[in-house]
């Protein structure tokens, strides 16, 4: 029975996102009332009302991030940081490009999301690279790239939170083994995707697209916001006995808030509808998959997935990891990472298991460029007035080098943990 529950609410799904055309995020709860009919449980709404807040702490984190994000740049410390990255380092074009490529990340380090990396940073850089004389289809395939890279990196990492929390994993000691799965493959694909314009970064009649320095106006105080909020993730790592750590959202909401006065004026009202409206859609997905995640262990399928897929042969479940993962990210990154990634993480557990569940958290993450969401993609491109199959073209060698880097990471999991002192 648990097969056909299962089998119900996966057709259920593809329906509702692909037939019907749904947000993912209903969808996903369309999926859970049929699972549940059909195991026989009829409307349970304790269950469905708990699994909607399931993931709690990712959407508030999602909120609190996106406001961080909308006040630094509405202040005008990020466009300041692009012009000072750009004219400090025009110089040496290769390095700046590297540079180029960890600006767009930024935001997605913070958020655990793509969105804000395209919209913001990504924005910024664009007039610069088509003036550089890319095309626009390769200037969308950079940023999407990088935007990508950006929602692998740490410290927020909200696949892999995901999946340390099916498996009751405390999500701390994951900054190396992200580093490790974002920081080659960003800059190798940088230089893929934009190494021969990089030259002409430096330009002089390239350096008129950026956007307006606001340090003569503030200064270095622009940057109180960044320093606060690195200071509190660090300190609270590094120093407990100094630093008490008062959990990552209220972190984003004091460093957001010291932003409204080290640089432009930020209305509160502008900030707080920016941060809503883009995280509107992140938080239905997150109780979509809360509630997807609940009737599938109220029904036994979860158990269901777990036994089988501990019971594959090693070459089809590495077969299914580097397949299945990415391709059901194209629906959902984060349910892919707990529909799959929590299962697939402990069928390997003979591998470290902070090393595989950032592999898997990269490969889940893939799906941002697969459709049907293709969500780097299709931002990027009215950001560079490109076609989005334009720009998805150009970004097939990052998809390929992402799957093969993350299934590498996952076979030489422990060597590569103990390399990092995660053993």
């Amino acid at each position: 029975m648990e097969g056909w529950t299962l089998l119900v609410m996966i057709l259920a799904l593809c329906a509702g996102a692909f037939l019907l055309r749904l947000p993912t995020g209903l969808a996903l709860a369309l999926a859970s009332l049929a699972g549940a009919v059909i195991a026989g449980e009829g409307l349970p709404v304790r269950h469905l009302v708990e699994g909607t807040m399931l993931y709690l702490d990712p959407m508030l984190l999602v909120v609190t991030s996106l406001f961080f994000m909308a006040v630094f740049e509405r202040s005008g410390a990020l466009g300041t940081l692009n012009t000072l990255i750009v004219r400090g380092f025009g110089r040496w074009p290769r390095l700046l490009l590297m540079l180029l490529t960890f600006f767009v990340m930024f935001p997605g380090m913070l958020t655990g999301l793509t969105a804000p990396c395209v919209l913001t940073t990504g924005a910024m850089i664009a007039p610069l690279l088509i003036a550089a004389g890319m095309p626009r289809a390769r200037a969308g395939a950079f940023i999407a790239t990088a935007a990508f890279f950006g929602m692998v990196a740490p410290p927020i990492n909200i696949a892999a939170m995901i999946i340390a929390s099916g498996v009751d994993m405390p999500y701390v000691g994951f900054d190396l083994p992200l580093l490790l799965a974002t920081v080659p493959l960003a800059i190798l694909c940088s230089f893929l995707i934009a190494g021969k314009w990089a030259p002409r970064l430096g330009d002089p009649a390239v350096l008129s697209s950026l956007p307006q320095s606001r340090y003569s106006q503030h200064g270095a105080k622009l940057f109180l916001p960044v320093i606060l909020l690195v200071l509190l993730l660090a300190g609270a790592k590094s120093f407990p006995a100094y630093v008490p750590y008062i959990g990552v959202p209220l972190m984003f909401v004091l460093s957001g808030a010291l932003g409204f006065f080290t640089g432009d004026r930020v209305r509160l009202d502008d900030a707080l509808t920016w941060a809503i409206k883009q995280s509107l859609p992140i938080l239905g997905l997150l109780a979509g998959i809360g509630m997807f995640i609940q009737i599938l262990t109220l029904t036994g399928a979860r158990g269901f997935i777990v036994v089988n897929t501990l019971t594959l042969p090693s070459w089809l479940l590495y077969a299914g990891i580097a397949v299945l993962v990415p391709l059901f990210g194209g629906v959902s990154a984060y349910g892919s990472a707990s529909v799959l990634g929590v299962p697939l993480l402990l069928a390997l557990l003979k591998q470290n298991d902070i090393m595989v569940a950032a592999a898997l958290s990269l490969l889940a993450s893939v799906g941002d460029f697969l459709p049907p969401t293709r969500l780097a993609v299709i931002l990027a491109a009215p950001v560079v007035d490109e076609k989005p199959n334009s720009i998805l073209k150009r970004c097939a060698l990052p998809v390929v080098l992402a799957v093969v880097w993350g299934l590498a990471m996952i076979l030489f999991a422990n060597p590569l943990a103990k390399l990092l002192g995660l053993s």
